[in-house]
């Protein structure tokens, strides 16, 4: 366990400066953080010339050669943040997320009595103050596309995860050991993301947060959920920006499982061919809603 902690806050944008300038507006006085580092990953608009006005003091500000997706974004700051300003500790934050200082203490303190270690996070609460998925938990393949199809994760939903977030006692329980937790906003040993491989840059966006654990897991470091801290997360609001088809959406999450079962959960051919055929089904039925019912969400 570390006494002298070196916390660097990383900060991924693509098109969204307004929100990114907002949230460092926000912390940029806080005196936990040590560095502030804004990674500008490959903005086609004007991101670049207005964030590089922030920069200064504390706050770096940093851009990517291509845009090679949300991990490889964060890769990107995390080495950064590693080699030229010495960090121990990250804080990964999206842009669209609101915290207080004494949230991110929380999260410092835990790595201060916990050993092994690897992230620390707080209960995720959307724009209204009400809880949201904070956690997952790893189910292994059935499971997992179980949770993944619009009718069965809501039929399922009881076993497939604990959801602490809202079950614990926060006055008993100052925090849990989960699987994985939301890449909105947490903080990690720095030396743990670096023995776990960082962020897998084969994906390009979703799952990334299932594969963190999953790694930190397999090395042996803990993950926690802080239940008596929030934050809040403006749910995808720079995704949305980007990405507006709930389509394109889902064929990107699809991607991302596909990936992470092949190569995590080691599925052979023949689970591999039926998992295609599950996620073809499940697109038929979205695009179905949307484009023929007329449904959005």
């Amino acid at each position: 366990m570390e006494t002298d902690m070196n916390i660097s806050c990383i900060i991924l944008n693509y098109n969204d400066p307004e929100t990114t300038i907002s949230l460092v507006n926000s912390i940029v006085n806080y005196e936990i953080l040590d560095t502030i580092v804004i990674v500008d990953n490959c903005s086609t608009d004007d991101s670049v010339s207005r964030l590089q006005a922030l920069a200064g003091g504390k706050v770096h500000v940093i851009s990517t050669e291509k845009n090679g997706g949300y991990g490889y974004g964060n890769n990107h700051g995390i080495r950064y943040a590693h080699g030229i300003l010495h960090a121990s500790h990250v804080l990964i934050a999206n842009p669209d997320v609101k915290v207080t200082e004494e949230c991110i203490q929380a999260m410092k303190d835990s790595f201060l009595k916990i050993s092994r270690l690897g992230i620390a996070a707080a209960v995720t609460r959307d724009g209204t103050g009400e809880v949201t998925l904070s956690s997952w938990r790893l189910n292994g393949l059935l499971g997992d596309l179980l949770d993944t199809g619009l009718i069965t994760r809501r039929i399922f939903a009881h076993w497939l995860n604990d959801r602490p977030e809202l079950k614990a006692d926060s006055e008993k329980e100052r925090y849990v050991y989960v699987d994985a937790v939301l890449g909105s906003l947490f903080m990690a040993d720095m030396n743990a993301l670096m023995e776990c491989g960082l962020y897998d840059e084969e994906v390009f966006l979703y799952y990334e947060e299932k594969i963190l654990g999953f790694q930190m897991k397999k090395k042996g470091y803990g993950t926690i959920l802080l239940l008596n801290q929030s934050y809040i997360h403006l749910h995808s609001v720079s995704i949305n920006k980007n990405v507006k088809s709930i389509l394109k959406k889902q064929a990107i999450l699809h991607k991302s499982k596909l990936h992470y079962y092949k190569n995590y959960l080691g599925i052979n051919r023949f689970q591999e061919c039926l998992v295609r055929a599950f996620l073809a089904f499940l697109m038929a039925e979205i695009w179905f809603l949307t484009e023929i019912v007329g449904l959005s969400w």
